[in-house]
């Protein structure tokens, strides 16, 4: 079953054993329900992620585990672990989330202040930050966990068909008011654009892309 996150599999059984809600996006989601192994409700999105959709383990998914234990992964491709790298500094960009992609990316092995690089060329739209940006984030949410305290946010409010900021008859954009989880990040991920032939720290950037990093 390639593409299935055995990771947030698990966590998304613990979740369903526990009775507490889980969300999922549908670039990670997509292959886990084509395999029967979570159904999904898309009538309640996480109301800090609104493309996420809530989420069950189906009886199948901890068999899939207990035979499919989270170190294999023949399937994926090798991406260099890079230990002399710098992230450069985050610049303001416009739109960064990215349709996504399967886990097959270093995350679970990297270490703290340890990158990877992925090349813009390996990815259709051409740019590999936005193109991974949803696979951050989504690792992000992976190794969080909630401190059971929250936080109030005002934001604008995305219409569920476009994605876009839904505006009202004058052109306004339309705001809410939610509350939502402070979490603890166990891990976090960030991902940087560098430029061919540039140095970031010792390592040289081979080709335009995306460098990757753990910061926690």
């Amino acid at each position: 079953m390639s593409g299935v996150d055995k990771g947030y599999l698990k966590k998304i059984v613990e979740a369903t054993k526990a009775g507490t809600n889980i969300y999922v996006g549908q670039a990670m989601g997509q292959p886990m329900v084509a395999a029967g192994l979570i159904e999904i409700n898309t009538a309640v999105t996480n109301p800090a992620a609104p493309t996420e959709v809530l989420c069950r383990a189906t009886d199948a998914a901890e068999a899939y585990l207990a035979a499919n234990p989270e170190a294999a992964g023949s399937d994926k491709p090798k991406y260099e672990i890079i230990t002399n790298a710098a992230l450069p500094p985050a610049k303001k960009r416009g739109n960064t989330s990215g349709s996504g992609a399967p886990t097959k990316y270093p995350f679970a092995d990297l270490p703290v202040n340890g990158t990877f690089f992925s090349a813009n060329t390996e990815h259709k739209n051409g740019d590999a930050v936005k193109a991974l940006g949803s696979t951050v984030s989504a690792q992000n949410e992976k190794y969080s966990e909630p401190t059971g305290e929250k936080k109030t946010v005002t934001r604008a409010v995305r219409d569920k068909v476009t994605k876009k900021a839904a505006l009202d008859a004058a052109g306004n954009k339309i705001t809410e008011t939610v509350q939502l989880d402070i979490k603890k990040y166990n891990r976090k991920f960030t991902i940087r654009p560098v430029k061919a032939g540039e140095k970031y720290g010792e390592w040289t950037a081979p080709a335009d892309g995306a460098l990757i990093g753990r910061t926690i």
